[in-house]
């Protein structure tokens, strides 16, 4: 992936990115618009979006049959997540996990479940 400081997509660019890790195989822009739920966007609109993400870094390409061309994912989505939580920790957090995570106890409302799992995790650590 092209070195970019601004890791994060678009709402757009995110789901093509979806339709791409789920699919786990590349695809042309036919099979990208076929994983969307109806109304489907135009095929001028993913073919926009899939040229974006390949300028970004985040998408690459092979030749298909013909003049069809294959995109494929060049990042998991757990690398993605991964660089955007970093991001969002540095950002807004100072760089600090703690208050990362105090900001989700406190402001988002966790339900008891979640809390003991956190708690589970940072005990088995």
């Amino acid at each position: 992936m092209k070195e970019n400081k601004d890791y994060t997509l678009t709402k757009g660019e995110m789901q093509v990115m979806n339709a791409l890790w789920a699919a786990g195989k590349a695809l042309d822009v036919h099979e990208v618009v076929s994983r969307y739920d109806e109304p489907r966007p135009a095929y001028t609109t993913i073919s926009t979006f899939l040229k974006i993400l390949t300028t970004k870094g985040f998408v690459d390409y092979k030749k298909g049959n013909g003049k069809q061309y294959l995109y494929f994912p060049v990042i998991s989505r757990a690398e993605y997540t991964s660089r955007v939580m970093k991001d969002v920790k540095d950002r807004f957090f100072g760089g600090s996990a703690s208050s990362l995570v105090r900001f989700f106890v406190e402001e988002q409302q966790l339900s008891e479940a979640d809390l003991k799992e956190l708690l589970s995790l940072i005990q088995n650590y």
